[in-house]
């Protein structure tokens, strides 16, 4: 992965040539300071056609800094909250160390699972301290599900795809006011999750060309495949006693959907395989751990060094 400094450098050259351009989810945070957003989107569920959904992103390399690198206001560290779809949402926002908009920052959003709250990734130690996993490199969203859950088991199969499109309108109206308001870089976007949080990631892969790369932990398909416009780079972790079927169809659909192979060669860190003749660009690792349905004690760095090896 870059170094903060090394991409800084890159950053200052890019800048100049243009102007020579379900796991137990427990624990509380304290909130932060909150803000409002009017209504980001109203719908009746139906995806809206929208150039989102219509073909995905140019393999464009290098930072693309957004709008907010110019005059962007900024948004407040800690909860912020909006409407959307006729709910009120919230997130938590955290800036990395040094932050300005002297250069585009990566935006990273993480995902809790079904049954959990933000609270699951909004620590500061421990083994899914994302905060500090990023702290020097990237825009951290830690996103929060409607009633906590991006899938309802409990609510009628027949609601789950409005249900989608109401959560993918929630990440929209995010990316929108970060690129109107931070110096983020869109060729940057990333999302991670574990269970639910991780199988909805792969949703936004699938739907979201915004999405450059993203992790998953214990999570099944929630997309209907006919729908996927994109097929990011992927890091996958599953544990071998929650090995079944749904779980490795996640696994192999995100494989095949990159072009790769079923064949794998050892990665970094252990028990790590990178599958062999990916398409260009389009790396995918799978790890498979040794417990049950857990966020495994390696996850969130190997998670971050292969999110982060995809910024360019």
């Amino acid at each position: 992965m870059p170094s903060s400094s090394d991409r800084l450098f890159f950053s200052v050259l890019v800048v100049l040539g243009l102007f020579a351009g379900c796991g137990s989810d427990t624990g509380a945070e304290p909130l932060g300071d909150a803000s409002t957003l009017p209504d980001a989107q109203a719908s009746d569920g139906a995806p809206d056609g929208s150039i989102r959904d219509a073909s995905p992103m140019d393999a464009d390399t290098g930072p693309v800094g957004s709008a907010g690198c110019v005059d962007g206001d900024g948004i407040p560290e800690g909860q912020n909250m909006f409407m959307s779809d006729g709910r009120t949402r919230n997130y938590f926002l955290y800036l990395p160390k040094g932050y300005d908009r002297s250069r585009p920052w990566p935006l990273l959003f993480a995902l809790h699972g079904n049954g959990g709250t933000a609270a699951y990734w909004n620590q500061t130690t421990g083994e899914r301290n994302v905060r500090g996993e990023v702290e020097d490199d990237a825009i951290l969203v830690v996103a929060e599900a409607i009633e906590g859950n991006w899938r309802d088991y409990g609510a009628p199969s027949t609601t789950w795809p409005a249900r989608i499109e109401q959560e993918l309108n929630y990440f929209d109206a995010i990316v929108d006011r970060a690129k109107k308001d931070l110096c983020i870089d869109e060729n940057a976007i990333f999302s991670m999750g574990f269970s639910g949080g991780g199988s909805f990631s792969g949703v936004l892969a699938c739907r979201r060309p915004y999405i450059r790369a993203f992790a998953a932990g214990g999570s099944v398909i929630y997309f209907d495949p006919k729908d996927c416009v994109h097929a990011p780079p992927a890091w996958i972790t599953i544990g071998k006693k929650e090995l079944i079927p749904t779980r490795e169809e996640f696994r192999d659909y995100f494989r095949d959907a990159a072009g790769c192979t079923a064949t794998a060669a050892s990665t970094p860190p252990d028990p790590c395989v990178a599958y062999q003749g990916c398409d260009d660009g389009k790396s995918v690792h799978y790890c498979e751990h040794p417990d049950g349905h857990i966020w495994p004690s390696f996850g969130t760095s190997a998670m971050w060094d292969f999110l982060g090896s995809q910024i360019e």
